[in-house]
C-alpha cells in the first residue's frame, strides 16, 4: 500500500449541524482566502445533509459556493457541495467528508466503500466531520499519518 506524505487527516466532532455549518463556515473562509485558487468538495452522505449544509454555509455569506447535482462540477476555485457518490473518480484540493459518523457510515460494506471514495478524492488535505460518534470506518483514515 502507497503511503501519501501530507498533512493529517483532521477529524471535527461537533454535537449539532448548526456548530459543524458555523465552524465549516469559518475554516473554509480562511482556506479560500490562504488559498484563493483551491477547490474544495463537501461530500455528504446524501441529498437531505447536501441541501442542509450548502443552506446553512449559503447564510453564511460563504464565497463560491455551489450547489452541485447530477456531477455538474465547474472545477474552478471555490466549494462544491455534493454526495459522494456524485465525486466518483474525481480529485479536489481540499475535501471535507461531512457527517462522518456512525449513522451515515455503518460498519457495512456500502459505507466502507463509500467513505473510501469521499477520502480518496483529496490532493492535499482530508477533513472529517462527524455529530456524535465516530464512525468506526474513520480509525484507520486518522492513524494512515
Amino acid at each position: 500500500m502507497a503511503t501519501r506524505t501530507g498533512p493529517a487527516v483532521e477529524l471535527f466532532r461537533f454535537t449539532d449541524r448548526g456548530a459543524a455549518v458555523a465552524f465549516l463556515a469559518d475554516a473554509l473562509r480562511d482556506l479560500a482566502r490562504d488559498e484563493p485558487l483551491a477547490s474544495v468538495a463537501l461530500l455528504t452522505p446524501s441529498r437531505t445533509a447536501t441541501l442542509a449544509y450548502h443552506d446553512g454555509l449559503a447564510r453564511c455569506d460563504l464565497q463560491r459556493l455551489r450547489l452541485v447535482t447530477d456531477q455538474e462540477f465547474t472545477f474552478a476555485p471555490g466549494i462544491e457541495v455534493t454526495e459522494v457518490e456524485q465525486a466518483k473518480g474525481l480529485e479536489f484540493d481540499y475535501v471535507v467528508l461531512a457527517d462522518a459518523d456512525t449513522h451515515a457510515y455503518p460498519e457495512r460494506d456500502e459505507a466502507r466503500r463509500r467513505l473510501h471514495v469521499g477520502a480518496t478524492r483529496a490532493v492535499h488535505q482530508l477533513w472529517l466531520t462527524c455529530i456524535g460518534t465516530p464512525s468506526a470506518l474513520v480509525a484507520p483514515l486518522l492513524e494512515a499519518h
